[in-house]
C-alpha cells in the first residue's frame, strides 16, 4: 500500500501542470482570504515550481537541478514561498503607506 502512494506521488509531482493546478487553487483561496501572506506565496512558490519542472523538461536548464525523490520538490516550494513572502510584504507595506483613513472610506469620491 505505501509503496502505491509513493509511486503516485513520484508521478504527480514531477508534472508541471499538477504545480500549476495546486498555483491556482492557492490564487482562489487567496482571493477568499486576501491578506497575502500566506496563500499568494504559496501560489507563486507552486509556479516556479512549475516553471523549473517545466524548462527542465525542454532541456532549457539541466536535469541536475531536479531533485531524485518527490519530498524534495516540496522542499523546493515551500523555499520558494518563503522568499517570496518577503517582497510581496515590502509591496504591500508600500502600497499601504500612501493612504489614509479617509482615502479607505468607500464613500469618498
Amino acid at each position: 500500500m505505501t509503496v502505491g502512494v509513493y509511486l503516485t506521488l513520484s508521478y504527480w509531482l514531477y508534472l508541471p501542470q499538477f504545480w500549476v493546478i495546486v498555483g491556482i487553487l492557492f490564487i482562489l483561496l487567496e482571493l477568499l482570504d486576501g491578506s497575502a501572506i500566506f496563500m499568494l506565496p504559496m501560489a507563486l512558490g507552486a509556479l516556479v515550481v512549475a516553471a523549473l519542472l517545466f524548462a527542465v523538461d525542454r532541456g532549457m536548464l539541466p536535469f541536475g537541478l531536479i531533485p531524485d525523490s518527490w519530498y524534495w520538490l516540496l522542499v523546493y516550494w515551500i523555499t520558494a514561498a518563503v522568499f517570496l513572502v518577503v517582497p510581496l510584504r515590502l509591496l504591500n507595506k508600500r502600497r499601504s503607506r500612501g493612504q489614509t483613513a479617509a482615502e479607505d472610506d468607500i464613500n469618498t469620491y
